[in-house]
């Protein structure tokens, strides 16, 4: 069943796409924003947010780019032993 059949036979199939929509289009908004901030952005609660960038294959030989925000609480490297 693909998505767009369940989003015309469930009606919360279709605020689950909405929702992905909104999330994506988010996600690549912060992207931008971390990027023009240089990269690496501190929160005050200690955690800071980077981009990760990947690349893959797609259907049909294309390939595509995606990038994501990682969101890391710094925390104290445990000592060497």
């Amino acid at each position: 069943m693909t998505l767009r059949y369940a989003a015309s036979s469930h009606p919360v199939m279709h605020d689950i796409e909405s929702l992905v929509t909104g999330y994506l289009t988010a996600e690549r908004d912060l992207v931008a924003a971390v990027d023009a901030a240089g990269g690496a952005v501190p929160l005050p609660d200690g955690r800071t947010v980077t981009v990760g960038r990947a690349e893959f294959d797609v259907l049909l030989g294309k390939r595509g780019n995606r990038a994501w925000v990682i969101i890391r609480k710094q925390a104290p490297m445990p000592a060497r032993r």
